[in-house]
């Protein structure tokens, strides 16, 4: 029987390699045999299992969002062969035999360039900018200094102009009552 190989090749945890010597779990669950780091994987998603044809059988365990074998939605037990893709969540798996591991060691696919996001600086309010935009009523009321650097410019923006819009909405719906009568 010979051995394969699951390589994580794309999503989260790509790189990760689980030698397939026995049926493994798959899933989000950390008891699981290759742990996701994927929210869209359940917690036991598919369990796959070796063949003495030296090939691998996949099946399903109930998962929310299903298990994919070469683009191909999983509805029973399905057969993996060397070079065949499971896809759980938004993970590429592929299954590699024991001489393509040792002709290259990884198949990790690279994020194309069109796709790669630039690390950037977030757009959160400085603490003192709100202070000088508040002035006196900033330092009077509570507030948890431990949450504000999370205040985003257009959530300070929305939370300052939801009062108004309330009003507005109570004299639209007043407007339409009296018309209506």
């Amino acid at each position: 029987m010979a051995d394969l190989t699951l390589e994580i090749v794309e999503g989260p945890g790509a790189g990760r390699q689980l030698v397939l010597d026995r049926p493994a779990v798959i899933g989000r669950s950390p008891e699981a045999d290759l742990p996701l780091e994927d929210g869209q994987a359940s917690r036991r998603h598919a369990q796959v299992s070796p063949a003495s044809d030296g090939s691998a059988v996949v099946e399903d365990l109930g998962s929310a969002n299903g298990t994919f074998v070469n683009q191909n939605e999983l509805v029973g037990p399905a057969r993996l062969d060397p070079g065949d893709e499971l896809l759980i969540g938004v993970t590429l798996i592929q299954v590699r035999s024991q001489q393509q591991v040792a002709a290259q060691p990884s198949a990790l696919r690279a994020v194309p360039p069109g796709f790669a996001i630039s690390p950037r600086q977030p757009d959160y309010v400085n603490p003192e900018v709100i202070a000088a935009e508040l002035g006196a009523a900033a330092s009077s009321s509570p507030s948890t200094p431990e949450l504000d650097k999370y205040l985003d410019v257009r959530v300070r923006r929305r939370a300052q102009l939801a009062p108004l819009a309330f009003v507005m909405l109570i004299a639209l719906a007043l407007c339409i009552y009296f018309a209506t009568r």
